[in-house]
């Protein structure tokens, strides 16, 4: 089958016509690629193959982790899932043996696989996945754009996983790729008086305040633009810091009010410079971390606000390419674009021999 792969470490990938697919276990299911949408750590993978965090990707491996599409076959010792039933693939597949399987934690399974990774992804026309990690999509959710439930559900888990009672809260989301713009919408379906959003990118901005945030660019202070209401409480009752930046973090810590939340969802490279006294402890700030999307609570609470018009995730998706044009996707991505899918119905092209190297600029 057709399929990008990362062969080795280093920059670079290829787009390959004979990918070998696995067997079925008796416990997996086949699905067909609807569409696998394109995220910042397959950029990340591109260059070196690292995502950052130490990921461990094996080689060679069918790159991609976001992805919907229709289940094709079923193994033996399958139950509740279907040919022709539409999925959504966990990125983070869990044994479900383990403790922090056993305790509602698989998302941190302790023998964690990651698709794309680890197992071979969605940058294919099909892809072998356990059973328990497809999510059955509700109807009025389509099968392409049901990829993006695995990032929207990353900023669905880190407004959860805040704590924060947003019903007329203001919240700073710093960064508005993908995820930021589906934390903006959440934020409001779950009554935050104010989204005040940061980016540089003033196409992604303009995103942002499509879906109902105030933006402002980096160099300038979000407190400026926030409501009387934020500032006399001195800063934002939530910060969700969706862009892994270290400097963005920093400033998250310093503008969110006392008592306040933080929330670190972006993957961030390198240690952070935090006063531990003066933010953490005097001004009280709440600083978490989260990791992925809670199986299986993320995604049925994600799915139900998209399914009740609270959030859209087509409004997200700017473009559809070819399996091959995962260079071209991810050039749009530094400019004017959304979310990006790869979509195998597409028309691709390729080399001599079935094997075309794919290369990007800058």
């Amino acid at each position: 089958m057709r399929a990008v792969i990362k062969a080795a470490p280093g920059r670079g990938c290829q787009f390959v016509l004979d990918r070998g697919e696995p067997d079925l276990a008796r416990d997996h299911v086949r699905v067909e690629v609807a569409a696998a949408s394109v995220c910042g750590s397959d950029a990340a993978f591109y260059e070196s193959g690292d995502a950052g965090g130490d990921m461990g990707m094996t080689y060679p491996r069918t790159m991609g982790h976001e992805v919907g599409g229709v289940v094709v076959e079923v193994g033996a010792g399958v139950t509740g899932l279907s040919v022709g039933m539409p999925v959504a693939i966990e990125t983070h597949l869990h044994c479900g043996e383990c403790f922090n399987c056993l305790s509602g934690n698989g998302h941190n399974c302790s023998r964690l696989e990651l698709l794309g990774v680890t197992v071979d992804g969605a940058f294919a026309e099909r892809l072998v996945v356990p059973a328990r990690s497809c999510f059955v999509v509700p109807e009025g959710i389509d099968p392409a754009a049901a990829a993006l439930l695995e990032s929207a559900g990353s900023a669905m888990h880190g407004v959860l996983r805040s704590g924060v009672n947003l019903a007329g809260a203001s919240v700073l989301v710093s960064g508005a790729g993908p995820v930021g713009l589906i934390a903006i919408q959440v934020a409001h379906a779950l009554g935050a008086r104010q989204v005040t959003a940061v980016e540089p990118n003033a196409y992604r901005r303009s995103l942002a305040e499509s879906f109902g945030a105030t933006s402002v660019g980096a160099d300038e202070s979000p407190l400026d633009a926030a409501d009387s209401a934020t500032r006399i409480r001195t800063g934002f009752d939530l910060v969700l810091e969706c862009s892994g930046s270290r400097t963005a973090l920093e400033s998250a810590v310093r503008v969110v009010r006392r008592e306040g939340t933080v929330v670190a969802i972006g993957l961030v490279k390198g240690p952070v410079n935090i006063d531990v006294t003066e933010t953490l402890i005097t001004r009280g700030v709440t600083l978490r971390g989260s990791w992925g999307r809670s199986i299986w609570e993320t995604w049925h609470r994600l799915s139900a606000l998209i399914v009740a018009g609270r959030v859209d995730l087509e409004g997200l998706i700017t473009h559809r390419l070819p399996l091959s044009a995962l260079p071209e996707a991810l050039e749009l991505m530094k400019g004017e674009a959304g979310k990006v899918l790869l979509d195998p119905g597409l028309v691709d092209t390729a080399g001599p021999g079935g094997t075309a190297a794919l290369t990007r600029t800058g």
